[in-house]
């Protein structure tokens, strides 16, 4: 038995943890003593045995051995000069726990107390991301790729940040889905580079690989803009910022997609292009809707778009596309038709130029090496033009009155029509501040114990167990890319940046482990929280 003290963003008050483990039985207690003396105990029953050490996510496999790892003093860790970056993140964390460390490169065995990085292939099972870590006289990390290296270092790190020895054994671990991570609406509301370089550390912490920025808005435009008159708000990220975020994700293994949402959305870019805005009949202009009839704004569109691609060289690029007009609206804008049916022929209707816009802007993308994506909520509707299949699909609801001409396609008939999804629901993945009739915030209990990521839901809801049906495709759907955490900023006012890091905080560690995709140490909510008190926070963030 052993203790130690831990504050963080999670709890509101500093905690005394008491730790009581077995190696030889399938249980673990973790008893949570408050400053005020009141306790509650969670046991950890673990479906089988031997029982994991406990990380977020958990481990996939483990077999125990016989006593622990103890690290030297310092830490040496050994690697090839492949994987130098790798080390120097991982050297950097254990320093900010307080722990002298040396790396040296190095090859042959592995001396006590060291810590050993190594690539190799003759693990095909444990794919891109997976590791093998082997826990001992020395660590050992072991991966196809240095990602797979980088993720073995976070379950080192989150096993060494807790207070009992670190238990012997061998894990191997690898993700179910490729991709997991968070998207920021930082068009609406200004985080600055630290929050922002702060979340890299805490989404790789938790071996999350995604970082999306919404950064364009009616109200905001939140990336330093070339043009003139410029686009971006007074509160805005310098493009040497975003480059060195993107660096500093880089190294994490994290990669950047930008968002420039669009042809709705857009009233920060159109507020000095006025002859832009989409006009009805009077002449009475919509300040947030791209007139695309224009051609002079659909060349603004591919000049925005080519101004910002060097920017962020990962291979996603995402273009909203969510809430252009509502259907009773188009008629009230005649030309949107007319452009149509010039277009694509007799048969087309007012939606059908919205797409072609979008199979526009990807043709535009992938030509430099990029993959596009949107919101689900846009890809119904025409009648002569289909989104082409090569387009992912951010899937979040099932019903809008905002967007759609048709029913939104739910996520079987998305994949039916070819094309790659991501699991966006609404329920449970929405972090959101929109007063009533808008649904509360998803419930914790239920984004654990009962969503997983082959379950979409809208905002049809009570609560995990009470609302809508969830929309359930496959579990082993290989073209189910993942799933992302959703901070939206519709009152940006309401809660700052801090607020918002301590709400998301226990929902991207839920997401984590539901990504990740391992079987769960525990069966519910109510214990998964003290294991996210005992795992901590990345060091740094």
């Amino acid at each position: 038995m052993c203790w130690g003290w831990t504050a963080s963003e999670s709890s509101q008050q500093a905690r005394r943890l008491i730790w009581s483990c077995s190696t030889t039985t399938s249980w673990c207690g973790v008893c949570c003593e408050a400053v005020d003396g009141s306790t509650s105990t969670a046991r950890i029953t673990v479906r089988g045995s031997p029982v994991r050490p406990v990380t977020i996510p958990a481990l996939r496999e483990w077999q125990p051995g016989a006593g622990s790892f103890e690290p030297g003093s310092p830490v040496r860790v050994v690697l090839a000069a492949t994987l130098s970056e790798t080390a120097e993140v991982f050297a950097r964390d254990l320093r900010a726990l307080g722990v002298d460390v040396e790396v040296i490169v190095q090859g042959g065995p592995p001396a006590r107390g060291d810590v050993q990085l190594r690539l190799d292939a003759a693990d095909p099972g444990l794919g891109a991301e997976g590791y093998r870590l082997e826990l001992g006289q020395a660590a050992v990390i072991t991966a196809n790729t240095a990602a797979g290296v980088f993720y073995g270092t976070r379950s080192l790190l989150q096993l060494l940040a807790q207070p009992e020895p670190v238990p012997a054994g061998v894990a191997r671990d690898w993700p179910r889905y490729g991709e997991r991570g968070l998207m920021v609406d930082i068009g609406r509301k200004h985080f600055d580079y630290d929050w922002l370089a702060a979340r890299v550390r805490e989404l790789a912490y938790l071996k999350l690989n995604r970082l999306h920025l919404h950064f364009t808005e009616d109200i905001g435009w939140r990336i330093e803009s070339d043009r003139n008159p410029p686009l971006h708000a007074e509160q805005h990220l310098r493009k040497q910022q975003v480059r060195d975020l993107v660096a500093l994700a880089a190294r994490h293994h994290i990669t950047v997609v930008p968002e420039i949402d669009l042809p709705g959305h857009m009233g920060a870019a159109l507020a000095p292009h006025p002859e832009f805005q989409l006009r009805d009949a009077s002449g009475t202009a919509n300040p947030g809707k791209l007139d695309y009839t224009i051609d002079g704004a659909r060349q603004f569109v591919t000049e925005l778009i080519e101004e910002y691609l060097p920017l962020f060289p990962g291979h996603l690029w995402h273009t909203g596309a969510d809430e252009f007009l509502g259907p009773a609206h188009y008629a009230r804008y005649p030309q949107l038709e007319r452009y149509a049916k010039q277009t694509y022929g007799s048969d087309a209707n007012a939606k059908d130029g919205v797409l072609g816009l979008l199979n526009e802007v990807n043709d535009l993308v992938r030509g430099r090496g990029k993959t596009l994506r949107m919101w689900g909520d846009g890809l119904g509707g025409g009648r002569a033009v289909g989104v082409d299949p090569s387009v992912d699909v951010e899937w979040w609801t099932d019903i809008t009155p905002l967007s759609e001409l048709a029913p939104v396609p739910t996520p079987r008939q998305v994949l039916d029509a070819g094309h790659r999804i991501h699991n966006a629901s609404w329920y449970p993945t929405y972090y959101t501040n929109l007063p009533a009739p808008e649904p509360p915030r998803p419930d914790l209990p239920g984004m654990y114990e009962k969503w997983r990521v082959h379950r979409f839901r809208g905002q049809r809801y009570v609560d995990g167990t009470v609302g809508a049906p969830y929309h359930d495709i496959d579990p082993a759907e290989a073209a189910n890319l993942g799933s992302t955490l959703h901070v939206w900023n519709d009152e940006p006012e309401q809660e700052t940046a801090a607020e918002i890091a301590r709400g998301i905080h226990q929902r991207l560690r839920v997401l984590a482990q539901h990504t990740w995709e391992s079987p769960c140490l525990v069966p519910s909510y109510a214990e998964f929280e003290p294991l996210i008190i005992r795992v901590g926070d990345a060091p740094g963030a």
